[in-house]
């Protein structure tokens, strides 16, 4: 026999005392309320599909949750790099305009002052595309920012190219007027 028997058998005597009057009672009305309780809690058949169906769901949005980041990360890389071309692209365009410009200028198609204000006005548009990108760093994902700053690249350029071909079209037209009609 070992230890811990020995002490059961020697201290039987305290372990056989009677439970306090009314125990039975209160132990029948907790296992009631507990049987009462559980009745109230019952899932039906449609609850358990309700149930499996949430779990479904919440499981599903999760994985799509974690793995769209990744994704976006790519998406986010793809259209910095889409932006970061056209940048390049319509900035030299828009330098190479200029540049023609002030060709124009020194040739006398044009004067000096008009391309001051020309690169003038076109400084203050500039001070837009500031506010622009402030807001593509806040918002890096957000297509209208980027598609408002391939806009205001395009306008400049467009703008550009317009004072040129008006200048070119002034230049025809004065070497029109000054060529001698044959008789």
């Amino acid at each position: 026999m070992d230890e811990l028997d020995k002490i059961f058998i020697e201290n039987r005597h305290e372990f056989e005392e009677e439970p306090l009057d009314g125990h039975f009672d209160r132990f029948g009305e907790r296992l009631r309320l507990a049987e009462s309780k559980r009745k109230g809690i019952q899932l039906t058949p449609f609850l358990k599909v309700a149930a499996v169906l949430v779990i479904i769901l919440l499981s599903a949005n999760l994985y799509v949750h974690f793995r769209s980041p990744k994704s976006g990360i790519k998406e986010t890389a793809v259209a910095k790099s889409d932006l970061g071309e056209a940048s390049f692209y319509y900035t030299n365009s828009i330098n190479n305009g200029i540049r023609d410009l002030e060709r124009m200028a020194n040739e006398g198609i044009g004067s000096h002052k008009e391309l001051v204000q020309i690169k003038h006005e076109l400084s203050e548009m500039d001070s837009l595309f500031v506010n622009l990108q402030a807001e593509y760093k806040a918002n890096p994902n957000d297509e209208r920012i980027i598609n408002a700053m391939i806009e205001y690249y395009q306008t400049k350029l467009d703008i550009v190219n317009t004072i040129k071909t008006d200048l070119e079209n002034v230049k025809h037209l004065k070497g029109k007027k000054h060529e001698n009609p044959e008789i």
